[in-house]
């Protein structure tokens, strides 16, 4: 009889739904029990981000089998020996699908954009570590879900590692296998820095916000978001205006004058000086020439660090007639 309230207590933990489950009786040969565990997370966030630039991928690895989801290693010898020799497990979804889809489904409820945009989206990898029900020695049933994700940007550069977890505990022998590990894996789910992931999924306006972001030409920088105002004139006008970039770090390269049309020259553009970062940017200079046949050729430097500060290029080049 101890066995069999042993066995009762048991399939009533491992039922999917708080219905009881009827005792079996149990013969000298039990029957084979299969516990069938749905997972359903109703995990909902506290908070929504707005105006992210970036998306995530989301790719979920685990290596759990059905069976383990089920651990008896702290019950009762007779208990034990049931779930080993006379029982199955059935996880419905797998493991795997489900932590993708509701993961999915969460960043998506934070306002998080997933499988939008495979050149600019960021790489959340999840790694299933832990997921099963400990069955304890007639108390303390409990959910336990663990999980490992980094955080990887478009050039496949870890930005986030971090190991999470989430705990129920039963608060009674009614409680289902599915209950304790939906609640277990919402609050892993939960404990993942959302507030980190979502702070690199946002350019920063300013580029000092940003400042070892190298630009590289797809948009994803502060200082590609940077308008420079243009304002270059002389006296007399309709001189041709070229421009340069004159660098002492290896991180970008110097260039040949390109011509920007005669002044008065006015225009607002962006950066696109591959490899320029906040950080770098005051050892790079744009040099700027003023050309007019008659008049010698005069240039000037601007440090690049000044220029994004001030968001602005301006200047006057009173030319000087070529007496030769």
């Amino acid at each position: 009889m101890k066995l069999i309230k042993l066995m009762a207590a048991l399939m009533m933990s491992a039922s999917i739904s708080s219905c009881a489950i009827a005792k079996k009786q149990i013969t000298s040969t039990p029957q084979v029990t299969t516990f069938n565990i749905h997972l359903d997370c109703d995990a909902t966030p506290d908070t929504h981000y707005n105006n992210l630039t970036h998306g995530l991928d989301i790719y979920v690895s685990s290596n759990i089998e059905d069976r383990a989801v089920i651990d008896a290693s702290e019950a009762s010898y007779n208990v034990r020996q049931y779930m080993r020799d006379y029982s199955r497990v059935n996880v419905d979804p797998s493991i795997k699908t489900f932590v993708n889809q509701s993961t999915a489904l969460y960043a998506r409820s934070l306002g998080i954009s997933v499988g939008g945009n495979l050149e600019s989206d960021y790489s959340l990898r999840v790694d299933v570590l832990n997921f099963k029900v400990v069955l304890g020695n007639g108390t303390s049933d409990r959910g336990v879900v663990e999980m490992a994700y980094t955080l990887s940007n478009p050039d496949n550069e870890i930005l986030m590692r971090q190991t999470v977890r989430g705990r129920y505990v039963a608060p009674d022998k009614n409680t289902s296998v599915s209950i304790m590990l939906n609640k277990a894996f919402a609050y892993a789910l939960k404990d993942i820095n959302w507030d980190g992931i979502a702070g690199y999924l946002k350019t920063p306006k300013r580029a000092d916000q940003q400042p070892t972001a190298q630009v590289k030409g797809d948009g994803n920088t502060a200082l590609e978001s940077t308008i420079i105002r243009w304002n270059v004139e002389s006296r007399p006008a309709g001189a041709d205006v070229y421009w340069r970039v004159v660098s002492s770090t290896p991180d970008v390269k110097n260039t040949n004058a390109t011509y920007l049309g005669t002044t008065p020259y006015e225009s607002t553009e962006s950066f696109d000086i591959r490899g320029l970062s906040h950080e770098n940017s005051g050892n790079v200079q744009i040099e700027v020439k003023c050309e007019r046949p008659g008049y010698i050729p005069q240039t000037r430097r601007f440090n690049l660090r000044q220029v994004i500060d001030q968001k602005e290029i301006s200047t006057k080049f009173n030319l000087v007639k070529d007496e030769e």
